[in-house]
C-alpha cells in the first residue's frame, strides 16, 4: 500500500528494514542528475539489490539486477521488500536433548 501512494517512502522503509541508511534511496535521483540523467540503472538501487542477493544468498547476477531495475523498477523494489520482510521473521529453534546420567556406587569403610 505504501508503495502505491508514496514510492520514495516505500524505498526508504525497505532500506531501513535492511539495516542501511534511511535516506539512501533518495540519492538515486541525485546520481542521475549529476551524471546527466542518462543513467539506465540507478546506482543506489543496483547496490541495494546486489546487497540483498548477497546477504540472503539469492542466485542472480548484476546483469539480471540491471534488467529488472531498467524494465520494472517498482517490481524490483517490491521483490527486495518481500525478501527482507520474509527473512526478518524471527526463527525459533527448539531442541530437545537428553543428558545421560551415570550413577556410581562407592563403598565407604570406616576405621
Amino acid at each position: 500500500c505504501l508503495a502505491a501512494w508514496c514510492f520514495p517512502c516505500f524505498e526508504c522503509k525497505t532500506v531501513s528494514d535492511f539495516g542501511e541508511c534511511l535516506c539512501l534511496p533518495l540519492l538515486d535521483p541525485s546520481c542521475a542528475g549529476y551524471l546527466g540523467c542518462g543513467v539506465a540503472c540507478p546506482p543506489v538501487s543496483m547496490a541495494m539489490r546486489a546487497s540483498v542477493r548477497e546477504r540472503y544468498r539469492i542466485r542472480g547476477s548484476i546483469c539480471d539486477d540491471c534488467c529488472m531495475l531498467c524494465w520494472c523498477f517498482s517490481c524490483a523494489w517490491c521483490q527486495m521488500a518481500r525478501e527482507i520482510k520474509k527473512r526478518k521473521q524471527p526463527v525459533t529453534f527448539i531442541t530437545a536433548q537428553t543428558t545421560p546420567v551415570a550413577l556410581t556406587t562407592q563403598t565407604i569403610t570406616m576405621r
